[in-house]
């Protein structure tokens, strides 16, 4: 009890810090477009792992000033990540612990808000992915008691500045529906904005149960075949950020993305 107190109590703080600092509440959803979440070889450096407590403070801020650089207006931030690139091994029940119905832990819960924090503050949305793919087994902990575990994320705050929460990164790649749905579901009950997924390349199996469609497809793509891909998640009827389509940064094929109908990109 003693714990939650202290949760809703610095949510509530900063709530006010960032109404006040920002001009109000988060961006909507469809503001929320501009992102680049990779860069190095074959996406060494992963924008995405920024709220890890493995990741030391010069680092985050070198990152976020490279996100500036690039002219971004979104950052997008994994809550839950086992081994998905640089940094990662942590959760906001602690590094190296997995999703469970226990409390969060409170140091690694306020790390990650002062990060967030310093986003928002940036001029950043933040789009939350609740879960990252390389992380089956935390995967199946968080879809086995998916009520409790994203109880425990909203009580601690970490969807409170998102625009936009995302099941999560390659969700075919661990979840089958039944599973994917209770995740989305137990989002719905916590979180009041809009819900995306995300799949493997070219895939788009869940699209149904979310309101968007984070989309990726292999690298090597023309700006033709980006234009093509992006119409083709639009069929789906959901609006799409077509996510990734390189492994690093590549405006020119975000701009064919953007400009085939995608509302929003993650290779900016």
């Amino acid at each position: 009890m003693k714990r939650r107190l202290l949760y809703a109590f610095a949510a509530v703080a900063v709530a006010l810090l960032v109404s006040c600092e920002t001009g109000g509440g988060p961006p909507s959803w469809d503001e929320a477009t501009l992102a680049s979440c990779w860069d190095g070889p074959n996406a060494e450096i992963r924008m995405m792992n920024i709220l890890s407590p493995l990741m030391p403070d010069a680092t985050f801020s070198e990152r976020v000033q490279w996100m500036r650089g690039r002219g971004c207006n979104t950052a997008h931030v994994f809550l839950v990540n086992r081994a998905n690139g640089d940094h990662a091994g942590y959760s906001p029940w602690g590094v190296g612990v997995g999703p469970s119905a226990a409390p969060c832990d409170a140091r690694t819960v306020s790390l990650m808000r002062s990060r967030i924090l310093h986003l928002r503050h940036s001029g950043f949305a933040v789009v939350a992915w609740i879960m990252s793919d390389d992380s089956a087994p935390w995967a199946r902990a968080l879809a086995s008691d998916a009520s409790a575990c994203l109880a425990r994320i909203s009580e601690a705050g970490l969807l409170d500045d998102a625009s936009t929460v995302v099941a999560g990164l390659e969700m075919d790649e661990y979840w089958g529906a039944s599973e994917a749905a209770r995740v989305i579901a137990a989002c719905r009950a916590v979180y009041g904005g809009v819900i995306g997924v995300h799949h493997t390349d070219g895939r788009a199996p869940f699209a149904g149960l979310g309101d968007v469609l984070f989309y990726q497809t292999a690298p090597g793509r023309t700006a033709a075949q980006i234009a093509a891909e992006t119409r083709r998640a639009l069929a789906t009827g959901k609006p799409v950020n077509f996510f990734e389509l390189d492994r690093h940064a590549n405006r020119a094929l975000a701009e064919a993305a953007l400009d085939a109908g995608a509302f929003g990109v993650g290779n900016w």
